[in-house]
């Protein structure tokens, strides 16, 4: 009796055991026994970058705004070039205005400083 007494036990241990701990079969994944959770918020990471570096991107719209802003000159300076280029031409080939030359002169003058103005503007962009 006494081996019977004692042999259940240590039987009952060792299945114990097998299906607390059940081991690895070949050909099978194992579970795995942490849990992983995604990311609740994600966010491009792009937006990470431009939230640790805002310098860069005030720089980067400043220089937008400087762009903007040279464009809208150039074309400003581009339409009197030629508003005065019309002018000029319409009171040579009309002739019903006397004016002197030396307002021609200017016009021709102011043309000119316009046009380098321009030039380098774009050289700019």
């Amino acid at each position: 009796m006494r081996g019977f007494f004692w042999g259940a036990p240590v039987i009952g241990c060792l299945l114990g055991a097998l299906f607390l701990y059940p081991t690895a079969v070949p050909g099978q994944e194992q579970q795995p026994t942490h849990v992983v959770i995604p990311n609740p918020t994600p966010r491009p990471p792009d937006l990470e970058r431009e939230l640790r570096n805002p310098s860069d991107q005030r720089k980067q719209q400043a220089k937008a705004m400087e762009s903007q802003l040279r464009a809208r000159e150039v074309w400003l300076e581009s339409n009197q070039i030629l508003l005065l280029a019309q002018q000029l031409e319409q009171e040579l080939v009309t002739g019903k205005k006397p004016t002197s030359m030396s307002v021609k002169a200017a016009k021709v003058a102011k043309i000119e400083k316009l046009a380098q103005s321009v030039q380098e503007k774009m050289k700019m962009q």
